[in-house]
């Protein structure tokens, strides 16, 4: 079966712009047999996903990518990573708090950063005419742009730098990876570690294998192998991963609008995530 179980919908606000029955009707033509919506820290799209998709033939699985925190050892900096959890109820209201809960916290954490950084001197220009409560990547961008940040590496882009000196100052408390599992098990779903080959230069990724290791010891479920970006070398080593420490492997595209091609992966190694999501 051909699978995309990374996309995002109009759900995805200001970043993505996929309607549900486009989105249907692009993964019929090329012949997907299942899809799944991961919009950023909502379930809105779920609903007007699977209603899109009835009586077509393909499957659509329930799905959400949680903007989400970990630290791998004590002495570093919180790491930032998305986690995809698949296969729940669309209502459960365990996940719904969730998502709430990550803009909360994105939010309460800027407003708290913004007063640190300007009693330390720092110039934040540009967050008032932003005409919305500033989050921290906000923060992070202006904080970058508008002052010389010592430890700037040679061409890195403001929110990457930026970011990294908010997670030095301990300054963002994201919603952690522990939590991502702890309530996807209790919704009867599955959490996969989003694109981990995937060079962001914000803090976290690429993974380490010790990171995929203690995520794995947390009750990590998966990881997505399968990733436009991910190399051949990637893909064999996380494979490898997967097999060493009992993960499920996934696979998507990560599209957010047309013009970004669907994925149509199809391995052997999805089977088992196939077997856990995909009713017979």
């Amino acid at each position: 079966m051909r699978i995309d179980l990374h996309t995002h919908t109009t759900a995805t606000a200001h970043h993505s712009s996929w309607t549900p029955d486009a989105l249907v009707a692009a993964a019929r033509s090329h012949g997907l047999g299942a899809i799944a919506a991961t919009d950023h820290n909502t379930l809105a799209s779920l609903t007007a996903l699977r209603a899109a998709a009835q009586g077509s033939g393909l499957v659509a699985i329930n799905g959400v990518e949680l903007d989400s925190g970990w630290r791998t050892a004590p002495h570093e900096p919180i790491r930032l990573w998305h986690t995809l959890v698949y296969g729940f109820h669309a209502d459960d209201p365990g996940l719904r708090q969730l998502c709430a809960a990550v803009s909360q916290r994105n939010h309460a954490d800027a407003t708290a950063l913004q007063a640190q950084l300007r009693r330390a001197g720092m110039r934040l220009g540009g967050l008032e005419a932003l005409g919305r409560p500033a989050n921290v990547a906000d923060v992070a961008i202006a904080l970058a742009r508008e002052n010389d940040l010592p430890d700037r590496l040679p061409g890195e882009r403001d929110e990457a730098a930026g970011m990294r000196a908010v997670l030095a100052c301990d300054g963002y408390h994201p919603v952690t990876v522990a939590e991502v599992i702890d309530v996807a098990h209790r919704a009867g779903g599955i959490a996969v570690l989003a694109h981990p080959g995937r060079d962001s230069g914000v803090a976290a990724i690429p993974a380490r294998r010790a990171d995929v290791a203690a995520l794995a010891a947390l009750g990590l479920d998966g990881i997505e192998v399968f990733y436009p970006s991910h190399t051949d070398a990637q893909r064999t080593a996380l494979l490898q991963w997967a097999e060493e420490l009992g993960l499920l492997v996934s696979g998507g595209s990560d599209s957010h609008h047309p013009h970004q091609p669907l994925a149509a992966w199809d391995h052997p190694a999805l089977a088992p995530l196939l077997r856990r999501l995909v009713p017979r």
